[in-house]
């Protein structure tokens, strides 16, 4: 019975080495990759940051929470107030950061907003944990109301699609055209079925045992045109995870999201919709697409344009081409619709 103990003492000494190795890499990966406070992550952000505190519907006898919304507004001038409104609605695990050189060279043409959805980047968590569609859209209503915006261009990637075609649903009367870029909504068909709501507990706490190069690979596994993977991209990326509280919040969006009847929405959807798709995206593949056209029985048009040698980031990956299709799509209604005002003025 020696041997039994000699072995019986050896796996134990193995175990336990093996779990004081586990929790000095936890430990390790903590200490490393520490929170970023708001106020720092906004050094790395180009142009202006605003707030908007925004009261939360709550329950008659609690007291009101307040969800603190940081955005962008390029408009500077009244000039810039009078041009017509596009919002920028970045995708899921990204921030309003992705959409910086779109941004730039939109604004001579469009007022342009955009803002981090809670759980992403400098917005955080979110104050009554409610990360559903309906929250997310709660907040850009508001967003939009205390900007005194009326009419408004979406343009909306992956889960900011999702966004885009449900408030243009909703409001159809205040939506001049919707431009959806790898756009949420349906499964993909070899999707075996997995939920969100049935991530273990442990789960929680994932992202923040997780070091930089998971994130780095998750990037390059999303992005197909490698060109467009930089170093400031990837700390970029990076950083948004690490505002305080963020880690723990996105596992929360992953436990409720709940895409609702995708093609319900889409059919209602009057305005014109651009829908461009990357050729080798391998989280929505483009034979998504077929759906999508399927659903805009409503839309007075809808255009498809796919894109060679690119993934799930449009904006990043083939920002040139990407850009100038959608202003294309946008002068081609602008014209359209100043021809129909002439053809009534002339009535």
């Amino acid at each position: 019975m020696i041997w039994l103990k000699k072995i019986t003492k050896g796996l134990l000494w193995l175990v336990t080495g093996l779990i004081a190795l586990v929790l000095f890499y936890l430990l390790s990966v903590r200490m490393i990759y520490t929170d970023i406070s708001a106020e720092d992550l906004s050094q790395e952000y180009l142009g202006q940051v605003q707030t908007l505190d925004i009261p939360l519907p709550t329950a008659v006898k609690q007291s009101p929470l307040k969800q603190t919304l940081y955005y962008q507004d390029s408009a500077t001038s009244l000039d810039d107030i009078n041009k017509p409104a596009l919002v920028l609605l970045h995708s899921h695990f990204f921030t309003m950061q992705m959409w910086d050189n779109w941004a730039e060279q939109l604004a001579s043409d469009y007022r342009v907003i955009r803002f981090d959805l809670p759980s992403h980047g400098l917005t955080g968590p979110a104050v009554n944990n409610d990360y559903s569609i309906e929250a997310d859209i709660y907040l850009m209503e508001q967003l939009l109301a205390h900007l005194r915006i009326q009419q408004v261009i979406l343009v909306g990637s992956s889960l900011g699609g999702n966004l885009a075609f449900y408030y243009a649903a909703h409001h159809p009367d205040n939506v001049t055209a919707v431009v959806l870029q790898n756009s949420g909504g349906f499964r993909k068909a070899t999707s075996r079925g997995g939920n969100g709501k049935d991530l273990p507990g442990w789960a929680n706490y994932l992202l923040y045992a997780l070091p930089k190069p998971a994130f780095d690979a998750f990037m390059n596994w999303m992005v197909i045109n490698k060109e467009a993977i930089t170093p400031e991209l990837l700390a970029s990326f990076h950083h948004g995870f690490r505002r305080n509280g963020n880690r723990y919040a996105e596992m929360q969006r992953l436990r409720q999201f709940d895409a609702g009847d995708s093609a319900a929405l889409l059919t209602q959807i009057t305005a014109p919709v651009l829908i461009q798709w990357g050729q080798e995206n391998p989280q929505l593949p483009v034979e998504q697409v077929d759906l999508f056209q399927q659903a805009l029985t409503s839309s007075s048009r809808v255009e498809v344009i796919t894109y060679p040698n690119t993934g799930h980031q449009l904006a990043l990956e083939a920002p040139q081409t990407g850009l100038a299709d959608m202003q294309g799509f946008l002068n081609t209604l602008l014209v359209s619709q100043g021809e129909k005002e002439h053809a009534h003025s002339s009535l």
